[in-house]
């Protein structure tokens, strides 16, 4: 919801107000001028006292002087004498600068705290994933598995040119659903953190009703941020290795560090773009927005957020391999007498099974991934715009 000054969203999610067209915020009414300002006709000057009273810091007969407390009191701004400093935690993390321990437990914290629309969210995403993706394995994938080698050793390619129609519109199926479901996924989550932060409960139906309407803005912005990187990399790499190809050894002196700059450009804007989603879904902007809002974050601490981002990356990876390991064993036929000698059969029974097998490990994996996202995003914002004040603010009004 636009408003003037800046956003405004539930819960104090809200991106900080945008200056004013003079570069400076404009006072409000009954707020004193901003430095530079002349007072009203009429005002006191901001600074002097009024006609009869004392100047400002002077006591007057019997008070402490002002930053003094009195006799007995305690000094404003700290605890009581003998208590230990209450941190502001109504959440799974501190409303305070996230160190990398606290961002790993607080997506851990998230899934423990709220498991039915965390984990039921990725659960029914991950199974209508693996549906789909097994369906395509035995449809799509099918022929390419059963090309008769034969045929092809006798020069008949027909068959092979079919296989491989079907196995390239199969695996661009795959990858748009692939996308469409992790957009689904990563934005219901993030809505799971914007409640977790605060401490707030929330049901899978709520959940459900928060990222509705966001839906095709994730999408959109998903293939948006894929365009952009894939193009980045396919571009420098395309132009490397054509040169490469055609002046040989003397290209490769070019051409080897443009493809490496392709693959740093795509990581580049990968990271630029990582906390887009976030904004979209907590502060209710738009793709185009989502985008500024992501690069502002991520651009005075692009290598901290690249090296949780990796770390993420790394743990994700290792729990899924090993969450996979058992199906994937199954596939390839290690446990005796399991499946037929038939290689074609067992070729589409270790597919199926690895498919399986990456659903279960994506309903544990990709829920904590996103999760790490929307906590990086939360730590960002609080560094750069002092978020934990209105955070703090909203959970205290809900209390």
């Amino acid at each position: 919801m636009s408003e003037p000054g800046g956003w405004t969203t539930p819960d104090g999610w809200g991106a900080p107000p945008a200056p004013s067209s003079s570069g400076a915020p404009q006072p409000g009414p009954g707020q004193p001028p901003t430095y530079g300002q002349q007072p009203a006709p009429g005002q006191q000057p901001y600074g002097q006292p009024a006609p009869g009273q004392p100047a400002y810091g002077q006591p007057t007969y019997g008070q402490p002087t002002y930053g003094q407390p009195a006799y007995g009191q305690q000094p404003p701004g700290q605890q009581p004498w003998g208590m230990r400093p209450v941190e502001d935690k109504p959440g799974v993390v501190p409303l305070r600068p996230l160190g990398l321990g606290e961002v790993l437990d607080g997506a851990v914290g998230v899934l423990r705290r709220y498991p039915r629309p965390a984990l039921g969210f990725a659960a029914g995403v991950a199974l209508v994933t693996t549906v789909l993706d097994v369906l395509l394995l035995v449809t799509a994938f099918q022929p390419f598995l059963e090309v008769d080698s034969a045929a092809f050793e006798r020069g008949d390619t027909a068959a092979l040119r079919d296989a491989l129609g079907g196995a390239a519109a199969g695996t661009l199926l795959s990858v748009l659903l692939s996308i469409v479901s992790g957009a689904v996924l990563t934005g219901a989550i993030t809505a799971v953190v914007g409640k977790a932060v605060l401490g707030q409960p929330l049901s899978l139906g709520e959940a459900w009703t928060q990222v509705r309407s966001r839906l095709l803005p994730l999408i959109g912005l998903a293939l948006l941020v894929l365009v952009m990187v894939v193009g980045a990399f396919a571009v420098a790499t395309t132009a490397g290795a054509l040169l490469i190809a055609v002046t040989g050894g003397i290209g490769a002196l070019v051409g080897v560090p443009l493809i490496l700059a392709g693959v740093a450009a795509a990581v580049w804007l990968y990271v630029r773009f990582a906390l887009a989603p976030s904004a979209l879904v907590l502060e209710r902007v738009g793709i185009g927005t989502s985008l500024r809002r992501s690069a502002v974050l991520v651009r005075r601490d692009w290598w901290r957020v690249f090296g949780i981002l990796l770390l993420t990356l790394v743990i994700g990876a290792f729990v899924s391999q090993v969450v996979q390991l058992p199906f994937a064993a199954l596939g390839a036929g290690s446990i005796g007498g399991v499946f037929s000698a038939d290689t074609d059969v067992l070729a589409t029974r270790a597919l199926v099974l690895s498919s399986i097998g990456g659903g279960i490990a994506a309903t544990l994996v990709a829920p904590f991934t996103a999760a790490v996202y929307a906590l990086v995003y939360v730590d960002r914002r609080i560094r750069a715009e002092g978020l934990d004040v209105s955070l703090s603010a909203a959970a205290a009004s809900r209390s």
